[in-house]
């Protein structure tokens, strides 16, 4: 690794201000106060400073400094929509730009405090994304303010003991050096992908230069594109675009479409989800009905109807299957096609019944119903799926094809012609590809036979290593860009929030540069803009933020000859066994490819499946780990069954707990002469002989925030495939310990999550209020039960308490407050996405505590989602392999009848006049009574000073180092930091709820004194002029729902969007036998599966477990009906 050498001498970035004082000190702001102000300059010293500092605050707008600590984009950049184009101190301003993905161009909002981005929204004017964002974007903000990203440029030093160093050198010495290196001939740029407008223009440019282009990413989301292209003869890629709003019949084949593997997430979820929303029994039976056929358990797997466990490496065979049994079904004549396609299949008796019944049901909606096959899988299983929605009838209706440009030389490509000297120069832009790649490139023997290397990256990674020159990347909210949404409906610009914080460059800066191009990146989207736009106003470009355009969708053809022309040698494999394993690879939640190994916000947000936070694990299905154990004595997978296991009255573990913390038994993976060593978790839903590996941990050269962090599953990678066969695995005897933030995976039979099937649903729609220990006692609000949700909220009647409720009232006052405020959760809309719980740390100013704090159960997340499995019947001590899972997000209640009120000594949390659990955070003195005594949970104590510390010197206290003031410069301005000793908790994020409050008040001030023309004392107004109209307010985890899982509003409004959920008949508090009355309530889940199945349930799983422990003596009873 090249260590950086220190520089006392040289700049090191930009010092940062936080206030007018601290601006006043620096010698910048003194210049340019002797420029600007000559008679004011001497007012800086002395008395008189402050009366100065406090004049030039009102100008600083007109100054053009109202930037807060951060320099000017050298161009204007446009607020979104209406928003004021001054920057007002304490009024944020919203930007419209976008996030630059492998997936596409993500439609942003950024909302930024006196220049400063602090938190990101999705642009609603996207309309297939509807305002919502992945995880990734919104901890892409952190990114920015990244002490550890590379600030400024670095040349490579020997010393003369042979060790490496880095020396800052500013940006532009290096251009210079590049420009030297490109008149040399013999140069390539190897990048990711992109779907970048602007870098396309260039590339252009490059290539007529003489410089060769490559491309390489890992994750590949262009893959599956280029294969189908290929193996249909095109000329060009062809992309698969689901659009699910009208599907009623969906079979995956190992797509995670609703997950962060496939493109389009967003969209897919939208608009699938949509097709899920249930508020009465008509909608019931026009819910849409998933099919997924996969070897991991995916989110979407999460949400299928019916879910059937398939080797990846088996995929071809059992698409064929599904190809035959369509074929057949449809009576198509073709007889060598059908023959083909049977020679080709490989299945058991239960797929061919599966895949047989769920045919019929595509059959029953042809035209809406849609095949979709996963981006890793290989071209046949591609060329597959194309044809079945062809012969379906679904191209055009559920999924349109569009043809795009193919990608580019491949790195062996690169490799091939740096070998035979056709290629001496490198330039490596983005990406990782030595990290990525290191598994079948000897990059420490290839980088020998380069003259020269030069990086562009956000930091000094590992494919630094072997450059000579590293150049720091402008993070995307530093630069201009012009790209395209995945689905190519529209063009969305990258404008700058900020200008860039240390001497860095973006990619259009540098390829621009290579070129020669002497316009800056400003006008080259300025005249892109012009030449897609026909001439459109620019400006008014970038204040919406999206450009409509019109891809032109492919003409369908017959792909019978390129199925024909399949192998089946290519399709038949040897059995899978557990000396014969498969290996999927797949992007890790935390750091996908990588590049958010360093993010705190992604370390830390737990995988929705697994529950795990700062670390990957090889996962292993139960069936497996059945063997493993009983081949290898001490393994130490599995606990020991208990007697309660046994009998069944608790289910058994996934894994071994020691005090609390994971204890996972770490194996050496083989395949060929390639090994990796990793630790073992097991995860129900696992086909029997499939481990999955993640990629994106286990980095050598990253941040402090990603060191030592999971496994390095890159030497088993290829540049053909994700999934890998002929695998074996043997203990080493050692073992890790994983940060697992959900030990248990099972209910219990407790009705936490109620669910039940659309026909129980259409014939009980109450059927949640039957469920749970409230549903066997008396009403909760006694003889008050039948009155109106807007009279309980406000009266709090006493119910079955032994004490009367007080009223929500203001202060000394039998006034009640004007709002009440409540949340609703639609459990049927939740895909466990997991962007609530970053949007909410964004919004929050939420702190990271690192895995030793998180192994002590401190992390300090105010929002969590509980993922739970169900399963059929089984034995007591089993862990199930066919599971059902339900997801539930969970943080304050905001109870009427807190139970955590009544124990704080000092007042600390109170109930406000708006129904708010409201935390005083300069009375908390920390007694912990209230996290003691609430029954949910979510309450977080800040045992060190976690925003002031490093979490490696947390216990340090005051000796221990301060963390770099430049993370400070994300946090929102609006949110109060807590320190150490104090308890805090989910808001509803109550500063949005006063800005909205405060500001519908002016504006009925306004439209008053418009009509009355009275002002002040003498301006009177009604209560229903301040009543902050519905949908005004969107909580941070609202806002960020894709699937719109989550309403918020006034329960004191009966016409509200919250009111009409609270008063749905699937609605339900959890633990309500309790009498808390929590104002955030779930509707329950209903479930649409066919009948005809084979693993067709009568019940959800949940329900069935539910039903067997209220009702034990009818236990025996049921099994059989289930």
């Amino acid at each position: 690794m090249i260590k950086e050498a220190e520089q006392p001498n040289l700049p090191s970035g930009k010092e940062y201000w936080k206030s007018l004082d601290s601006l006043a000190e620096t010698p910048g702001f003194k210049d340019w106060v002797a420029r600007e102000f000559p008679e004011g300059a001497s007012m800086l010293e002395g008395v008189q400073r402050r009366s100065f500092v406090k004049l030039m605050a009102a100008s600083f707008g007109l100054a053009g400094l109202g930037m807060t600590g951060c320099r000017r984009p050298e161009h204007v950049i446009l607020p979104y929509g209406k928003s004021p184009e001054e920057l007002i101190p304490g009024v944020p301003a919203f930007y419209a730009t976008s996030h630059p993905t492998g997936r596409g161009f993500q439609p942003l909002i950024v909302e930024s405090h006196q220049g400063r981005p602090t938190k990101v929204e999705g642009n609603p004017s996207y309309l297939p994304y509807g305002g919502s964002t992945d995880v990734y974007s919104q901890a892409s903000v952190l990114d920015l303010y990244d002490p550890d990203r590379a600030q400024g440029s670095f040349a490579r030093q020997t010393l003369k003991n042979g060790v490496n160093r880095w020396k800052k050198v500013s940006t532009d010495s290096v251009l210079n050096v590049l420009n030297d290196e490109v008149s040399e001939g013999k140069v390539a740029v190897l990048t990711n992908r992109s779907h970048s407008l602007l870098r396309q223009s260039l590339q252009k440019k490059v290539l007529s230069s003489g410089i060769q282009w490559f491309e390489h990413d890992a994750i590949d989301y262009t893959s599956a594109e280029n294969k189908l292209g290929k193996a249909l003869g095109l000329k060009k890629a062809l992309r698969a675009v689901p659009d699910l709003s009208s599907a009623k019949r969906v079979l995956s084949l190992d797509s995670d479409f609703l997950g962060n593997r496939e493109s389009n997430e967003l969209a897919n979820t939208r608009a699938f989800m949509s097709g899920r929303k249930v508020l009465k029994p008509a909608d019931a039976k026009r819910m849409n009905r998933l099919y997924i056929a996969e070897s991991d358990l995916s989110r979407t797997g999460g949400v299928a109807d019916h879910r059937l466990r398939v080797e990846s490496s088996q995929m071809i065979g059992f698409a064929s299957l599904v190809a035959s049994e369509l074929l057949s079904k449809l009576g198509r004549s073709d007889q060598s096609l059908s023959k083909h396609l049977k020679n080709l299949s490989s299945f058991t008796q239960n797929q061919k019944k599966w895949a047989t019944e769920a045919v019929a049901d595509l059959l029953s909606n042809p035209k809406k119903s849609v095949i979709l096959a996963g981006g890793h899988l290989p071209a046949e299983v591609q060329l597959l799926a194309y044809e079945m929605n062809r012969l379906l009838g679904a191209i055009g209706s559920t999924i349109n094809y569009i043809e795009v440009g193919a990608s580019a030389d491949s790195i062996l490509s690169l490799e091939s012609k740096i070998n035979d000297g056709s290629v001496e120069r490198l330039f490596i832009l983005g990406g990782n590809p030595v990290y990525q790649t290191k598994g079948f490139i000897n990059w420490e023997d290839l980088s020998k036979k380069l003259k020269f290397v030069a990086r562009l990256g956000g930091s000094i990674d590992e494919s630094s290593q072997i450059a000579n020159y590293h150049l720091g990347q402008s993070h995307y909210l530093e630069s201009w860009d012009l790209g395209a949404t995945w689905d190519q409906s529209s063009f969305v610009p990258v404008q700058p929030l900020i200008a860039p914080l240390f001497d860095t460059i973006s990619e259009a800066s540098l390829l621009s540069h290579l070129v020669g191009e002497e316009k800056d990146d400003h006008s080259l989207v300025e005249n892109l803009h012009s030449q897609y736009s026909n001439g459109g106003d620019f400006n008014d470009f970038l204040r919406l933020g999206v450009l409509a355009t019109k891809p032109v969708a492919f003409t369908s053809l017959d792909a019978t000859k390129a199925i024909l022309s399949i192998k089946p040698g290519k399709v038949k494999s040897s059995k899978l066994t557990e000396g014969n394993l498969e290996v999927l690879i797949i992007p890790d939640f935390h750091a996908h490819d990588g590049q958010y190994a360093n993010n705190g916000w992604m370390q830390e947000c737990p995988d929705p499946i697994n529950k795990l936070t700062w670390d990957n694990a090889l996962l292993v299905s139960p069936v497996l780990a059945k063997i493993l154990e009983s081949k290898h004595a001490g393994l130490g997978l599995l606990p020991k069954p208990t007697m309660l296991n046994k009998s069944g009255q608790i289910a058994p573990d996934a894994a071994q707990f020691d005090g609390g913390k994971q204890k996972a038994p770490v194996v050496t993976v083989r395949m060929g002469d390639r090994s990796i060593t990793a630790p073992l978790y097991v995860q129900p839903g696992l086909a029997d002989f499939t481990l999955v590996a993640t990629l994106g941990h286990g980095r050598s050269n990253v941040g402090r925030v990603g060191q030592g962090t999971g496994y390095d599953v890159t030497p088993l990678l290829s540049d053909e495939s994700l999934v890998l066969t002929g695998v074996s695995i043997e203990p080493t005897g050692d073992f890790d310990i994983l940060a697992n933030v959900q030990e248990h995976w099972s209910m219990e039979g407790r009705a936490i999550v109620r669910e039940a099937n659309v026909d129980e649903y259409a014939a009980d729609p109450g059927f949640a209020s039957h469920m749970g220990a409230e549903s066997h006692s008396p009403p909760m609000w006694g003889k008050d039960q039948g009155k109106s949700l807007e009279e309980k909220a406000t009266t709090t009647p006493r119910g079955n308490s032994a004490y009367e409720h007080p009223d929500h009232t203001y202060e000394k006052s039998d006034v009640f407050g004007i709002h009440q405020w409540g949340m609703t959760i639609d459990l049927n809309q939740c895909t466990g996405c997991s962007a609530c719980v970053v949007a909410c740390q964004s919004e929050n100013n939420i702190p990271v505590v690192g895995k030793d704090q998180v192994l002590r159960g401190r992390e300090m997340h105010w929002i969590r989602l509980d993922r739970y499995f169900s399963s059929t019947a089984r034995d007591g001590a089993e862990i199930p392999s066919d599971v059902q899972v339900s997801f539930q997000g969970v943080a304050c209640m905001h109870c009427e009848t807190a139970p955590c009120e009544t124990v704080c000594p000092v007042n600390a949390t109170v109930h406000d006049e708006e129904g708010l659990n409201a935390m005083a955070y300069n009375r908390c003195v920390g007694t912990r009574y209230c996290a003691n005594n609430c029954p949910y949970k979510v309450r977080r104590f800040n045992f060190f000073d976690w925003n002031k510390r490093k979490t490696d010197e947390l216990y340090q206290g005051p000796i221990g180092d301060q963390n770099d003031s430049l993370v400070d410069m994300g946090k929102n301005p609006d949110v109060t930091v807590r320190m150490r000793g104090v308890m805090e908790k989910c808001t509803y994020c109550v500063q949005r709820i006063q800005e909205s409050k405060i500001r519908t008040k002016v504006n009925a001030q306004q439209s008053a004194k418009y009509k009355t023309g009275e002002d002040g004392s003498k301006l009177k107004l009604e209560v229903k002029d301040l009543k902050v109209p519905d949908g005004t307010i969107k909580t941070a985890c609202q806002q960020v729902c894709p699937s719109d899982a989550i309403v918020f509003g006034d329960i004191s409004d009966p016409n509200s969007e919250v009111s009409k959920l609270k008063n749905n008949p699937r609605d339900y508090s959890v633990l309500g036998y309790l009498n808390t009355r929590p104002r955030t309530t779930f509707l329950a889940k209903v479930r649409n599966p066919n009948p005809k199945m084979p693993d067709f349930a009568s019940s959800p799983h949940s329900a069935r477990e539910y039903h067997d422990a209220a009702h034990p003596s009818h236990h025996g009873d049921e099994h059989g009906a289930h």
